[in-house]
């Protein structure tokens, strides 16, 4: 009767303890990260007899979560990756919708400012057709202003998010920590798996991935170590690291993430971070925030730039010498904190004069070479290099560096150049009044007159198409004379004295004419006097008296018919320089040439509208993968309520069969003791 009562019994503690599983089980079907739990029960051994083995029942050996490694794994790097892309095209979509946005975008005030300046072009004695150009350049700057704000603006709310997301991160590094000492100390007592402490720290880890992507390595013990970025170990058995935030070693306004370890080193980590919604930030900080901040700027210089030298060129409304139109932040240089304490000053940066299209929008890096004696200055995002000598300058994509104000440096010491970020924070419109629009060309030609200011020119030979492309002769201040001489073939240039220029044999400079052939009219400048050798070596030209200028000879002029170039005197009536401003709207002044002010904006919108695609076609990927890998994980350690449900009745069968066993067992006894005691 023992071995029966024995065996019974075992039966009800087993079913006891398969009930209590399920029931466990059931409880917990919504509660997050939980693994379905399964008693496992095995054969107790059988005492051998001489008529064969008898069997003892049977006993729980465990309880086992049903878990499958691979899956959480897969589910643990779907999350991460998905977060990432998330994150990333959330960020992105929000700087898609502010340069896409009509009422907020710059095209629309780009093109309003140039319809201004037209309307000073059509009529520029309209004294306010002037005021309104000046209160459209405004507004544009107003625009500029906006968006350059508005991108700050992401900068700090990226900067404030990162840091929560740091403090997160390290709340579950403790944690992870202090559960791998609970298992370990919980296994150790027992030598049986802690399945909730399991389940806890899993779903501890698959949070912290979801921060910031991980790697984990299992130990014997039972501990999970969790490494981030290029192996740093966040969390090793029970000791867990720190990520903190730090300003960046050239930028104190620009946080950069580093690690602590047990040693007590701080790393910065920043680059070699990937994965959850810090990789996303970061890309979004280093692959599409400051690229347009950057190109912001770099549109606002290259278009300053053309316009203010066009401005410069004419003359305005009170016959003044056109000045600068708009202002704009100047080249930031940024000093390494780990600089020698020896070096002092830093680079002069500014942008070339004939940069021409040539900025790129990177940010430089500029290191001194100690054993060479040199700056190597590179291009962070293309890599492209140009070595300067210690104390000399040089022009390297549209930028001119002076290295002679640094003194002291050593080998190592570097800077940080951003030569368009802050351009933005410095533009303003520099005109305070519309009658300093220089709408008027400088120059002014036409026929040589009589006394009485009557015509005295012969011929039909005219003068026209007068530029201006540089400001070597603005003011225009001596009078050039171009007269026809037949025996020379065509026009010589005299002074206001009637000196003729001359090369260096003492022939006269001639700009070769045939009135019967070359009267549809030929262009002329002064570097056309440049190629036949004039000699500017004499009192009466010591410089070139056209240079910068260039014309149209057309007609058929007479012998001794002339034409004078001088200073304009009728600047409120001449339009020439409006148009030459307004054109700046189609001139390709971007990407070397190839893209006009309008055409560089839209290709900006356009490449970040690319972008944000890309990163929301990259997310509703992922999501699809996430949804899989944690389907794939429920298919194996989730809760079937259905299943359970009939696990439960049949534990609970097994449970009343056990009992009734015990039962009989009861009263087979009962019965031997009563016939024993007859």
């Amino acid at each position: 009767m023992a071995d029966m009562l024995g065996t019974s019994v075992s039966g009800l503690l087993a079913f006891q303890r398969s009930l209590a599983t399920t029931s466990h089980n059931i409880s917990n079907v919504n509660t997050e990260g939980y693994s379905r739990q399964r008693a496992e029960l095995e054969t107790r051994l059988a005492t051998p007899r001489g008529d064969g083995f008898i069997g003892n029942g049977v006993q729980t050996d465990t309880v086992r979560r049903l878990f499958d490694q691979q899956r959480e794994d897969a589910l643990r790097n779907a999350g991460s990756d998905f977060q990432e892309m998330d994150t990333l095209a959330t960020y992105a979509g929000r700087i898609d919708n502010l340069l896409a946005d009509k009422e907020a975008g710059l095209a629309p005030a780009m093109q309003s400012f140039f319809d201004s300046i037209q309307d000073v072009a059509n009529d520029p004695s309209s004294s306010s057709a002037r005021e309104v150009a000046l209160a459209e350049a405004d507004n544009m700057v107003s625009r500029f202003e906006l968006l350059d704000q508005r991108f700050r603006d992401l900068d700090s709310e990226v900067s404030s998010q990162l840091r929560g997301e740091i403090k997160e991160i390290n709340q579950y590094a403790e944690s992870i920590a202090e559960l791998n000492q609970e298992i370990r100390e919980a296994e150790g007592r027992t030598g049986q798996p802690p399945n909730d402490l399991l389940d806890q720290r899993d779903l501890q880890i698959r949070k912290l991935s979801e921060k910031i992507g991980t790697q984990t390595v299992r130990q014997d013990d039972g501990a999970i170590n969790v490494f981030v970025g290029n192996g740093q170990p966040l969390v090793s058995g029970d000791r867990a690291g720190e990520l903190a935030m730090q300003p960046s070693e050239y930028d104190p306004g620009r946080s950069e993430i580093t690690f602590t370890g047990g040693s007590g080193n701080q790393q910065t980590i920043t680059g070699t971070i990937s994965g959850g919604s810090i990789g996303g930030m970061l890309d979004f900080r280093s692959e599409i925030l400051d690229p347009a901040r950057n190109d912001l700027g770099r549109l606002a210089t290259e278009f300053a730039g053309a316009f203010n030298a066009q401005h410069e060129l004419g003359l305005d409304a009170n016959g003044n010498q056109g000045s600068a139109f708009f202002a704009t932040g100047q080249p930031r240089v940024l000093a390494s904190d780990f600089n020698s304490g020896a070096i002092s000053g830093s680079p002069d940066v500014a942008i070339a004069d004939n940069a021409g299209g040539q900025l790129t929008g990177a940010d430089y890096r500029m290191t001194f070479d100690g054993g060479a004696g040199e700056w190597q200055v590179e291009n962070i995002d293309s890599g492209a290099t140009q070595t300067i000598a210690a104390g000399n300058t040089a022009t390297f994509e549209g930028l001119e560096i002076d290295t002679a104000p640094i003194s002291g440096a050593q080998d190592g010491d570097s800077f940080l150049l951003q030569p368009t970020r802050e351009a933005v924070s410095g533009m303003d419109v520099l005109p305070g009044s519309g009658d300093r629009i220089a709408a008027a060309g400088p120059i002014a030609a036409g026929e040589v007159t009589g006394s009485g200011g009557e015509a005295i020119n012969s011929g039909s030979g005219t003068i026209g198409g007068v530029e201006v492309s540089s400001d070597a002769n603005v003011p225009f201040a001596n009078d050039v004379t171009l007269e026809y001489r037949e025996a020379e073939n065509g026009f010589v240039i005299q002074d206001d004295a009637g000196n003729v220029l001359e090369d260096g044999g003492g022939n006269p400079v001639v700009l070769g004419y045939d009135p019967q052939t070359d009267s549809g009219g030929v262009a002329f400048s002064g570097a056309d006097l440049d190629a036949q050798g004039a000699d500017y070596s004499t009192t009466n030209f010591p410089d070139n008296p056209l240079e910068g200028v260039s014309f149209t000879l057309a007609g058929e002029p007479d012998d001794g018919d002339a034409f004078v170039m001088e200073a304009n005197a009728d600047a409120i009536g001449d339009n020439r320089n409006a148009q030459e401003l307004a054109g700046i709207a189609d001139e390709g002044l971007l990407n070397n040439g190839n893209d006009s002010p309008q055409d560089f904006f839209s290709g900006m919108v356009g490449e970040i509208g690319t972008e944000t695609r890309r990163a929301q076609s990259g997310r509703d990927a992922q999501e699809q993968l996430l949804d899989q890998a944690r389907a794939d994980r429920e298919a194996v350690s989730g809760v079937n309520l259905e299943e359970e449900a009939a696990n439960l009745l049949r534990f609970q069968q097994g449970f009343q069969a056990a009992a009734r066993a015990t039962t009989v067992a009861n009263e087979v006894f009962q019965s031997l003791l009563s016939a024993v005691q007859r």
